[in-house]
């Protein structure tokens, strides 16, 4: 057997590492392909959370809506004595049928076992906000006379204290939010001054 030439060992070593190149290629194109699937996932994971914190935020703002109306519920219903006609159904979000109930929670009856929705659901409030339906419950906590606050003689000052219940609903995609507040106003007279906690 003759001695090969370094010439010659050199050629036989190229021939036999052809695949080595074609490798390294496929090896860095199944990377960048790895890469390029991670970045469309991330992608989209983040324009489905935005999404999804817009469709909470909008049913928080539509609940919070409810809580504001039901103030204005409690002021004007203080104010005079009843459910005013303006607030009432189909112009006002108080049903028809709960206005005269409604009247009584907020002036006398205390901790009033109804709900605004389940089994039995009789809401205090009923608006449309967007896409959301939503429902809310007002419910008179305490009155409390506050000593040395008269406004006359013949009508004490009381501290009231509400809990307004509200719940959004999307009836499209049954994303659901809840908001719960207190309210306290000073009732002297006819009139409800809102007071801070």
């Amino acid at each position: 057997m003759k001695p090969c030439s370094r010439l010659e060992r050199l050629r036989r070593r190229a021939v036999d590492e052809q695949g080595v190149s074609f490798m390294t290629v496929m090896m860095i194109m199944l990377m960048a392909g790895a890469l390029g699937v991670a970045a469309l996932t991330m992608t989209g994971l983040e324009n489905s959370t935005a999404g999804a914190m817009r469709m909470v935020e909008e049913g928080t703002d539509a609940a919070e809506s409810c809580v504001g109306m039901s103030v204005k519920v409690i002021k004007d219903s203080i104010d005079d004595g009843q459910v005013m006609p303006w607030l009432i159904a189909p112009n006002g979000p108080v049903p028809a049928t709960n206005a005269a109930i409604l009247g009584q929670e907020i002036n006398f009856i205390r901790n009033s076992p109804d709900v605004a929705w389940g089994v039995g659901a009789a809401p205090n409030i009923f608006m449309k906000v967007n896409n959301y339906d939503v429902s809310g419950d007002i419910d008179l906590q305490f009155g409390k006379q506050r000593a040395g606050g008269s406004t006359d003689e013949q009508t004490p000052a009381m501290d009231m204290v509400y809990r307004i219940d509200c719940r959004a609903v999307n009836a499209a995609t049954g994303a659901t939010s809840r908001v719960i507040a207190v309210y306290q106003c000073l009732k002297s007279g006819d009139s409800c001054l809102q007071r801070f906690l």
